[in-house]
Formats: structure tokens, sequence, C-alpha cells
């Protein structure tokens, strides 16, 4: 069987992978919110609420049906082309099935939520599986090459021809079909473009020689899968069938503004985390320092661009949502809080794979998810939307809890390991804080600040957490140097660790 060649990386090549995805997710997340803010003045909250009811439903049978594929490609030791010829005939069944479930089972979805204009979202959105079983093995090649430039490419471009068909449809009047339209022609887009950066067409030949590894392996990554997204989407559903569309609205829009610092700025090591802590352990690196020393560059941005966030949510949600969403800001106070434990969470499951732990990432999530969902329920059922965003300040540390006994069990990491992490980080949060919270404390009108207060905020903020990053002599220091070096060779680098032209000889 033919293998697929990996490479050692080197730290200045996942420097560069991890600028190149920041790159990336910082302007899908600008196409983001500008889908979101258009959206959100064209669509009522219960029309928003519809749409990500069946976004909710769709999302969860979409990552089901990748089946790990991804994972399985970058973090395989012995990579073949029959793995790879494999993981697409896998792909390619699970979509075919799952495209017609859903087709075959939305007039009773919609007739269980009473709303016959779901039937409808959930039947486009299916259009958009057929695109999966093309771009899901070439975006695992690409991962495991390291080739975020051209991931990043591939993700942007994808992104906007989804948001000129999302906007487009909105202001003719569609409505929330507006955005699963956008959904469809992502998903193809997204599918052309991979295929373009990179033509190895001998992966669309059906194989079921691996299959029993691949199945084995996607099993228990979907389950990882699915578990997290129905933590994530299941209270959208319980709440459209109790409290109506209006509140899926206002939680998912709360949910949306409270995850922007970790889209725009943790999320872009998600795609680079697990192919270098692989390729790091294939060439006998300890996986204990890496998740140290990046668990501590995750938390020294997102504890105080959390704090910033809590601090500045009514300003935000008033410049994305609009003037009908003053229901959020209270909500997004409370979970920007409780999301601060969280910060290990990006590295959990990268750790647990590459060290070939993936059983225990899926009893981690079988353990703190149905907790987790009971909670937030109980909250929902019986006290109410804030109550939901208020029990994150429980579910979060629990699920940190949990997963941190199987990261220690894996590599070793200690609780004084943890704390020495903390206490950096914290310093850089505080150091954020003093001078927001001052302008705060004497602003008359309390959160609800004007736009000098705003972005007095703002500016005390970032200077505060730049002097506190040298004053301190954090690890970030040396980080955004290697940056600034970075950005200074743009010009002439080249991320991918293999030639191109090596591949398309295989």
């Amino acid at each position: 069987m033919a293998a697929v060649a990996h490479g050692h990386v080197s730290m200045s090549a996942i420097r560069k992978s991890i600028a190149f995805s920041m790159v990336d997710r910082y302007l899908s997340q600008i196409l983001l919110i500008a889908t979101t803010a258009t959206m959100s003045r064209l669509l009522t909250p219960a029309e928003t609420g519809l749409y990500l009811t069946a976004n909710a439903l769709i999302l969860l049978i979409d990552n089901f049906r990748t089946f790990g594929v991804t994972i399985y490609i970058v973090q395989e030791k012995d990579l073949t082309r029959e793995m790879v010829r494999s993981a697409f005939t896998i792909i390619l069944i699970l979509s075919m099935a799952l495209g017609a479930a859903v087709c075959l089972t939305s007039n009773f979805v919609a007739a269980f939520y009473g709303t016959p204009e779901l039937e409808t979202l959930l039947v486009v959105s299916a259009f958009g599986f057929l695109g999966l079983p093309i771009s899901g093995p070439i975006m695992g090649l690409l991962q495991r090459d390291m080739a975020f430039k051209a991931i990043a490419g591939i993700n942007i471009a994808s992104g906007l021809a989804g948001l000129v068909v999302t906007i487009t449809l909105g202001f003719r009047g569609f409505g929330p079909v507006s955005y699963v339209w956008g959904f469809v022609t992502a998903s193809f887009a997204l599918s052309a473009l991979a295929l373009v950066a990179r033509p190895v067409f001998w992966i669309f030949r059906p194989s079921f020689a691996c299959i029993r590894q691949l199945l084995s392996f996607g099993a228990a990554s979907s389950l990882i899968t699915v578990s997290n997204m129905a933590y994530d989407f299941l209270p959208r559903l319980a709440f459209g069938k109790l409290l109506g569309f209006d509140a899926v609205a206002i939680y998912s829009r709360a949910v949306t503004v409270c995850q922007l610092p970790d889209r725009a700025v943790v999320s872009a090591l998600h795609p680079v985390v697990l192919p270098a802590l692989a390729a790091h352990r294939r060439a006998g690196g300890s996986v204990k320092e890496g998740y140290l020393h990046g668990l501590g560059l995750i938390a020294a941005v997102q504890w105080p661009a959390l704090i910033m966030l809590a601090l500045l949510a009514d300003p935000v949600v008033h410049v994305l949502l609009g003037s009908q969403w003053g229901a959020v800001p209270p909500l997004v106070r409370l979970m920007a809080i409780g999301n601060m434990a969280l910060a290990p969470a990006v590295l959990t499951l990268p750790v647990l794979v590459s060290t070939g732990r993936i059983r225990s990432a899926v009893l981690s999530s079988l353990i703190s998810l149905p907790l987790s969902f009971v909670i937030a329920f109980a909250a929902a059922f019986y006290f109410g939307l804030e109550a939901v965003a208020a029990s994150l300040l429980v579910i979060a540390p629990l699920q940190t809890a949990i997963a941190y006994a199987f990261v220690r069990a894996a590599i070793g990491v200690g609780w004084g390991d943890l704390a020495a992490v903390a206490r950096q980080s914290a310093c850089l949060a505080l150091g954020t804080a003093l001078a927001p919270l001052a302008i705060v404390a004497a602003s008359p009108t309390g959160f609800d600040l004007g736009w000098f207060q705003t972005l007095a905020v703002i500016a005390g903020g970032a200077l505060g957490w730049l002097a506190a990053v040298f004053v301190i002599d954090h690890p970030l220091k040396r980080e955004l140097a290697g940056v600034r070096v970075f950005l200074q060779t743009l010009p002439y680098g080249d991320v991918r660790l293999r030639p191109l032209a090596a591949w398309r000889s295989r």
C-alpha cells in the first residue's frame, strides 16, 4: 500500500501555521459578524429562532456524518492511500444516507414543533451534505501537511460565497431559508476550492480496505463530537418547545456574542493543535510541555478578552445585533465569566488523541456533558434564560475538572503545573481589568456605556494587558516577537512542510 510521508514540524512552522490560521479565523469571523449583524436587522427574533432550531438539528447530523475522518487523517502515523480512500467511502455513504433521512423525517420534525416552515429549512439543508465527501478528506490532508495558508484561502472564499447568498436572499425577503441556502452554497464552494488546491483525484475511488480501523476510530471520534454538539444545541431544541422560538434566538445570540473571543483568537489554534501535537509526539517530544505552554498562551488571551466582553456586553450587542436584542447583554455577562473556566478545553481532545487515548476523550464527554445538560435544562425549566446563563458558572468548572482527570492520567500534568500557568494568566486578566472596571464604576449609566466611554474601556484594557505581559515577563512576549519576525518574512515563507509536487507524484 502506498504510504503518505510525514516529517518533523519545527516551531517556526507551527508559528506560521497559527498565524495563517488566525488570518483565516479573523476574516471568517468578520464575515460571520457581517452576516449576523445584517440578518438580525432583517429577521425578527422568532424567525431567527426558527432558523437556529433547524440549524441545531442539521449541525448535529452534519458532525456525525464527518465520522472523525479529518482527525483520523491528521493523527494517523502511517497514513496510506487506501486509508484515505476508505475514509472518502465512509463519508460518501453516510452523507447520502443521512441526507435522505433528513428529507424523509423533516415533516415529522415540523409537526412536532407545530411549524410547517421548518420542513423547508431541513430539506434545503440536506443538499449541503453532498459537498462533504469531496472536501472532508482533502481538508484532512491539508491539515496533516500544516498547509494552513491554503486552508485559510479555501475557508475565507467559501464563507464569502455563503455570505453573499445569505444576505442577498435576506434582502429579497426569503426569510430564514436565506441562511440555509447560504450554508448549501458555502458547502459546495468549499468542496470545489479544496479540489483545486489539492487535485488528488485518486481519493475518489471507493475502497473498503481499511474500513474496520476507520469505523473503530470514527465511532469514538463521532461520539465525542456529537456529544459536544448535542450539549451545545439541545438547549436550543428544548427552548424551542418549552419557551418558544424567541427564547431560542435570545439564548443563541447570547452564545454567539460570548463566543466572539474564542472564535477570533482561540479558535485559530483549533486546526493547528492536533497536527502539531501529533507530529511533535511522532518526533519524540513531550506532550506535557506542549500542553502547558499552549494552555498558558490560551488563558493569557482568553481570560482578558472574556473580562472585556463582560464589561462591554451592552455596546457590543447594540452594534452587532441592533436595538431589538436588549435581553441579550445580561446573559452575555454571565456566560463570559463562566467561560473563563473552559480555557483548557481546546487542548483536551488533541492531547488525548495524540497520546492514543481517544477512548478517554469519549468517557470524559459521556460523564460531563449529560450532567451539564441536566443542570442547564433544569435551570431553564424552573427559572428561565438568565438561570441557564448563570448555570455556566457551575457547568464550566465541572467540565474542566472532569477533563483534567483524564489529561493528568495521559501526560502527568499536576495541580502545581496548572497553578503556575493560572497565576500568570490571572495577572494579565487583572492588569486588563483595572482601568475598564474603574471607568464602568464611575459611569452614571453602569454597563450601558456611551461611545467615548466604550473606546476608553477598550484602550485601557489593551494598554493594561500589554503592560502586564512585559511586567511579568509572560511567555506570550516571546511569541509576540516570533509573530513580528514571521510578518517580516511573510512574502517568502511557505507554511507547507511537503511540496505539492510530492503529493501529486504519489
